[in-house]
């Protein structure tokens, strides 16, 4: 179940890893008549998506820790 975690973690930080140029991309690929999204709005997305990723670190570390 810990490996879950760490794996999770990892490709939340993968995914915070994309550039915003690339989901413009595929975003525009997707749907031509989208709205614009601001740089602000990438950001904050991988502000929470690194914030999540050190949170399911730390609850892995954990429950590593009260299973010994």
């Amino acid at each position: 179940m810990t490996a879950f975690g760490f794996i999770l973690a990892a490709l939340l930080v993968i995914v915070a890893c994309i550039k915003s140029d690339r989901v413009r991309a595929w975003r525009e690929s997707l749907n031509p008549s989208a709205p614009e999204v601001p740089d602000s709005a990438f950001v904050a997305a991988r502000i929470l998506l690194l914030v999540l990723a050190a949170a399911v670190v730390y609850a892995n570390v954990q429950v590593m820790v009260l299973s010994e």
